[in-house]
């Protein structure tokens, strides 16, 4: 493949939120997920996990678990200017129960020398700042960030259209118990799944030389 080709492959791609009935086989999702497991992962140890759910139940319980906390949170608003983005938000939260299937992807703990390092010196004030950063760019947001967006692109070129949700992670708790996600892993995406039933415009994107700075 030309850069030409992939480029056109990331353009095409949508983020969909509207699908048909019609029932996606297990085969599909599998390749899809077997293609994404080549993506970059730390220590080569794949620590995620694709919980594939199609049972109409768990999926109408995961929906009532999340609508529950965004209810909660729309209810903590107090000012009249949010109020329109707050009930829209709340509306909409919960499109992903109309999707054939759920993906919930789960990622279990993974430490580098650098990680173990860090955890066993935390009263050390230096320690804490340096373990503060490297939250915001961890071997799981690594891990998870290159699978997931590789699934979507190959879910993409099956035909099939995704959207990656990681707002019904507000519900945690709730969604582990319904999937049956064990404690030493933690639910850190859902991906609705189907046939698109929609053909969303391309979004705008920045020119690219706002997205570079050349140090020379």
């Amino acid at each position: 493949m030309d850069i030409v080709s992939l480029g056109n492959l990331f353009k095409a791609r949508r983020s969909i939120r509207k699908w048909k009935d019609t029932p996606v086989p297990e085969s599909l999702l599998a390749k899809a997920i077997e293609v994404a497991e080549w993506s970059p992962n730390s220590g080569g140890k794949q620590t995620y996990h694709c919980y594939v759910i199609s049972n109409r139940d768990k999926i109408e319980a995961i929906y009532r678990a999340v609508q529950d906390v965004t209810d909660y949170l729309a209810g903590l608003c107090k000012s009249a200017e949010d109020r329109t983005s707050v009930e829209r938000w709340q509306k909409n939260s919960g499109f992903f129960v109309k999707a054939p299937v759920l993906i919930a992807v789960s990622v279990g703990v993974y430490q580098n020398v650098s990680d173990k390092l860090q955890a066993e010196n935390m009263d050390d004030a230096r320690v804490c700042e340096i373990n503060r950063c490297r939250q915001l760019a961890s071997s799981r947001v690594q891990t998870v960030g290159a699978f997931v967006s590789h699934l979507l692109l190959a879910l993409q070129v099956l035909g099939l259209g995704a959207v990656w949700m990681v707002g019904p992670t507000q519900a945690k708790s709730a969604v582990e118990k319904i999937i049956g996600i064990n404690e030493q892993e933690d639910f850190v995406a859902l991906i609705p799944v189907g046939y698109p039933d929609e053909s969303p415009a391309a979004p705008p994107r920045k020119p690219v030389e706002e997205l570079i700075t050349f140090l020379r």
